[in-house]
């Protein structure tokens, strides 16, 4: 099993023995599986909050860090800042799913383009839960169109294994022969996001 430097987990506010006891297994059951499935887990700590009032805080101060934060597709249950190396999460309406997806961003490739890195971490996240699907975070409709969708269309061209290498940064693929929607993935934020911004529209 590899640990980088073993991720910590902390509350913003005061916790039950309980309700430390549970964020802290389900952290160390999800890095279980991701150690299982990619060899490697996430060195980000894990900060649990509670409440909305507390997590719109975490968002906001982060907001102006990424223009493209308001794509988090959680609904901000679980956010991952690849920039200061944190991974929040909700305790309070938190599925296991949430942790697992969000502990997923902690070892994909800060390389890769925000919708690509969204991509895998759904893709893996639905894979990994696929016998569990109560546990899954819900999620609208766009994120299948945006995310899941074109690499589900990756997988089945380049396999699970290869995606695996690559979403870490362990292989890399002329993007520029694959089908155009997988193409998009591989944008710039920018471009894609100015692309595709009419699919949120619910």
């Amino acid at each position: 099993m590899i640990y980088p430097n073993k991720c910590e987990v902390s509350f913003l506010t005061s916790a039950t023995r309980d309700e430390v006891e549970k964020a802290s297994s389900w952290v160390k059951y999800a890095n279980k599986i991701i150690n299982d499935n990619f060899g490697i887990i996430t060195s980000f700590d894990v900060i649990i909050c509670r409440g909305r009032w507390e997590m719109e805080v975490q968002v906001i101060s982060r907001k102006s860090q990424s223009l493209f934060f308001m794509y988090n597709d959680t609904k901000f249950v679980g956010i991952t800042d690849y920039r200061l190396g944190e991974i929040i999460i909700r305790y309070d309406i938190a599925r296991f799913g949430h942790y697992l997806h969000e502990l997923l961003h902690g070892i994909i490739s800060n390389k890769h383009p925000h919708q690509l890195r969204e991509g895998f971490a759904w893709y893996f996240t639905l894979k990994l839960t696929e016998g569990y699907r109560y546990v899954r975070p819900s999620y609208p409709s766009w994120v299948d169109t945006l995310y899941v969708y074109p690499v589900n269309r990756l997988a089945e061209i380049v396999g699970d294994e290869f995606l695996k290498d690559l979403a870490v940064g362990k292989a890399s693929i002329q993007y520029d022969l694959l089908p155009r929607d997988i193409q998009d993935l591989f944008l710039s934020e920018e471009v894609f996001y100015a692309k595709k911004r009419y699919l949120k529209r619910e």
